[in-house]
């Protein structure tokens, strides 16, 4: 990165999706890097089966076959024509569903992707930001007298991120999926347990959490509409602010944002961005 943003010439893409169809990562990833071959052989050395060791990985199910797939692609063609790129989304602990047929039906399951964790992906804590929901707005004069305005949220979630590799085929360069969890940003109210009022203990930690729950919530009730714009606004935010962060962090001044980035939308889902790099260069 630090190679990017000396060079006045190269921008860092940024490409925000609600969806990334990834699919398992061992089997491609060893094709990328030139290993399958002698993998396969080594693995087969060892009285397994080579195939049956690829089948052991969970496919993340952050996506549906169409949108999903398409981000894939495009991170991982970034990667390959050695074009610097984060792919910026959410972490869902459920994917989409998984399938089962009883009875002729196809019966929804629990895509449990997470069960046993997650080996590509580093968790980067130090990096998580905070991002608001609810409350008002309120006016105030700044230090020149100008009349300018505040939010006051009614709670804020933190976005914790995770970084998975992607990495291109037969080159020396790897790009990054940074895919953001929601927390709460205090997960556990003391004195309201010890009140005897256990829902109301959790309940900003299952509120804030619900976020990055599971892949496009049923949104044929209100809530499920209002949960689906919460994950939209929420994964746009903290992308937005790691971006700034990080061109901060190079030197880079509010003004040059553009001269640094080129940020690509995938779909509507992410359309709210726009509004929010106005917030955050006007506002903050």
């Amino acid at each position: 990165m630090n190679a990017v943003f000396e060079n006045n010439d190269v921008r860092l893409v940024s490409y925000l999706s609600a969806e990334f169809l990834l699919g398992p990562q061992l089997g491609v990833n060893l094709i990328d890097l030139n290993l399958y071959d002698e993998m396969k052989q080594a693995i087969e050395e060892l009285g397994f089966d080579f195939n049956k060791v690829l089948e052991q990985e969970p496919e993340p199910g952050l996506g549906n076959g169409g949108l999903g797939r398409l981000a894939a692609c495009y991170i991982d063609s970034l990667a390959s024509q050695q074009i610097p790129a984060i792919g910026y989304g959410i972490r869902y602990e459920f994917g989409i569903f998984d399938q089962e047929i009883i009875d002729g039906w196809q019966v929804e399951k629990t895509d449990k992707w997470l069960r046993n964790g997650n080996p590509w992906e580093i968790a980067r804590p130090e990096l998580s930001v905070n991002v608001k929901f609810g409350g008002h707005t309120e006016s105030y004069l700044d230090s020149d007298g100008r009349k300018c305005y505040r939010w006051k949220s009614d709670y804020m979630v933190k976005g914790i991120p995770y970084d998975s590799p992607v990495m291109g085929y037969n080159v020396h360069n790897c790009n990054f999926l940074r895919l953001w969890k929601s927390e709460a940003e205090e997960s556990f109210d003391f004195s309201s347990f010890n009140h005897g009022d256990y829902y109301k203990a959790v309940d900003y930690k299952v509120k804030s959490e619900n976020i990055s729950k599971v892949l496009y919530p049923n949104d044929e009730m209100l809530e499920g509409k209002k949960l689906r714009l919460k994950q939209q606004y929420f994964f746009v935010s903290c992308s937005l602010q790691d971006m700034m962060n990080i061109h901060l962090r190079y030197g880079g001044k509010p003004q040059e944002f553009h001269k640094r980035w080129a940020i690509q939308l995938n779909d509507t889902h992410p359309s709210v961005s726009v509004a929010e790099l106005m917030r955050i260069l006007v506002d903050e």
